[in-house]
């Protein structure tokens, strides 16, 4: 019975090294899935930063639109009245005779 609890001790140590070894694998790995370059914790980051751009690219594409229409109504073919009295007023500092003025600093 000896050498049976002789081999079977070498066998236990080899079982509890290979486990070992699995174990920090799986620590090595699971660290990096979190907090890794691609981990979890830089993902949610990216997702944030993604809906911030999100709003971001909205907000201008609508200040863009606005910009198009604006232009769109100073074009030759289809000039609005009320946009080429507002531009001329502002640029050539005309008002009609009725009005006032009130002129500010340029600071």
């Amino acid at each position: 019975m000896d050498e049976q609890a002789a081999v079977a001790a070498p066998r236990s140590r080899r079982g509890l090294g290979f486990t070992l070894v699995i174990f920090a694998l799986v620590v090595y790995f699971g660290y990096f899935a979190i907090y890794g370059k691609h981990g979890l914790v830089n993902w949610v980051r990216l997702q944030q930063e993604i809906s911030l751009k999100q709003g971001e690219l909205d907000r201008v594409r609508a200040e863009r639109a606005a910009l198009e229409h604006r232009v769109r109504l100073l074009r030759p073919e289809s000039v609005d009245p009320d946009l080429l009295e507002e531009q001329a007023r502002a640029r050539l500092g005309l008002s009609q005779p009725d009005e006032v003025v009130i002129l500010k600093d340029k600071k």
